[in-house]
């Protein structure tokens, strides 16, 4: 069995050689590819920044003045709507005045005639005038005297007084009328100077708000040049920070590459310097095996307990009752027994697992290796040689156990064999 060790150890010396050399140049490989990508992410990431700067700066410029733009418009409408009620309050005095033109031309229409009929009136009374004036006041006595009786005296008496009286109330009447339509019209031009100052005073306000509402729109207009301006500049902006965006994307692939290039190159790196420090130990493990005598069985490792509860092959899984590949042999035993190395080695586990809780494996000559699980107590370390028959661990029922009992393998190149196979006679 001792040549195959042999073999083996010089493969893995030979591995180990071809690595080692290479080990402290592959960090290097990518790092100055990667940190130039670095420098030129963040100088496009600065420039980023800016960009978007830009264009946030540019954008609150457009939003202001369009803001602007909606304030003057509104203002507009404004003026609008009062160009549209001084338009009609304007047709409304045009219509007031207009009525209150016609009202005066019929005052004064009134008044002539009123005037006529006073004039008619006093033509009439200045004709009986004269005539009474031409006739003396003998006339009058003279209708009173002629009458033929008293009766009639009082009758003729009534009726001048009467007349006279007509004639005064008539006048009287006559003077009112010219009083109260000379009034009337007097009223009424009032209220035309009065309308007439409305109108031009309306028509001032017109003005007023014409001269405002074409400074609105001027100043509309001017903004609304502004707008565009900052609009197209704004697009271009945006395709600036679009291009920059792009580039940014571009060299960050880049840069997420190289890294996992790098990555890639350091999981080779670690992966090769674990495999030559592997091969070193194993190379050095094969070294001390070689050292020991081959051998021609094992010796059995439970000493005083020679039955054994489960064998090695399928059987049912105490836990699952399935039927499952047993690795070992089980050795039953109460709890501290003994328990022996089958063959000098090396310790090259002795710990704990949840499945086998402790256990302890030993490499032997000629690629063999034995298994020891389920102690109580292990009683060795790893790295420790051990020999033939020493004292390693304790019986116990730790891990994935139904009882106390010593679980038994042994392995040849990694292969599980049948142990019953390796004791000797």
């Amino acid at each position: 069995m001792r040549g195959c060790f042999r073999k083996k150890s010089v493969a893995l010396v030979l591995v180990a050689l071809f690595f080692m050399p290479f080990l402290p140049f592959l960090p290097s490989l990518h790092a100055g590819a990667s940190q130039a990508t670095r420098q030129e992410l963040q100088e496009l990431e600065a420039a980023r920044r800016a960009a978007g700067q830009r264009v946030s700066e540019q954008q609150n410029l457009l939003a202001g003045t369009e803001f602007e733009m909606s304030v003057v418009m509104e203002q507009m409408q404004e003026l609008d709507q009062q160009i549209t009620d001084s338009n009609e309050a304007l047709e409304a005095i045009t219509i007031a005045l207009l009525y209150t033109e016609i009202r005066i031309a019929e005052a004064e229409e009134d008044l002539s005639i009123a005037r006529t009929e006073r004039d008619l009136q006093m033509e009439i009374l200045r004709e009986r005038v004269r005539d009474m004036h031409e006739q003396g006041s003998v006339g009058l006595l003279e209708v009173l005297f002629q009458a033929e009786s008293i009766s009639d005296f009082f009758t003729r008496w009534e009726f001048i007084r009467v007349v006279t009286q007509f004639d005064r109330e008539l006048l009287d009447s006559l003077d009112e009328s010219e009083e109260r339509i000379a009034a009337n019209a007097e009223r009424l031009s009032r209220d035309r100077a009065h309308m007439l100052d409305l109108q031009f005073r309306e028509e001032l306000a017109q003005i007023e708000i014409d001269r405002r509402l074409d400074e609105r729109r001027v100043f509309f207009a001017a903004l609304h040049e502004d707008a565009v301006r900052y609009s197209e500049f704004l697009a271009i902006l945006e395709e600036e920070a679009h291009a920059i965006n792009l580039e940014f994307g571009i060299v960050q692939t880049r840069l997420h590459a190289e890294l996992a290039e790098a990555e890639r190159i350091r999981r080779a790196e670690e992966d090769a310097r674990r495999a030559a420090e592997a091969a070193a130990r194993q190379a050095e493990q094969n070294e001390r095996l070689a050292t020991l005598n081959s051998f021609d069985s094992f010796a059995w490792p439970l000493p005083g307990h020679s039955y054994v509860s489960s064998q090695f092959g399928n059987r049912p899984d105490p836990f699952t009752g399935r039927t499952a590949f047993h690795s070992g042999i089980d050795l039953p035993a109460p709890s501290g027994r003994r328990i022996n190395a089958a063959e000098a080695g090396y310790v090259r586990f002795a710990g704990w697992s949840a499945s086998w809780g402790n256990y302890i494996i030993i490499d032997h000559a000629d690629g063999y290796s034995t298994l020891y699980a389920h102690n109580s107590r292990n009683r060795v370390s790893t790295g420790q040689r051990v020999y033939r028959g020493q004292h390693i661990g304790d019986v116990g029922t730790t891990g994935r156990s139904t009882g106390n009992h010593l679980h038994f393998e042994i392995r040849h190149n990694g292969v599980h064999r049948n142990p019953m196979a390796y004791f000797g006679g």
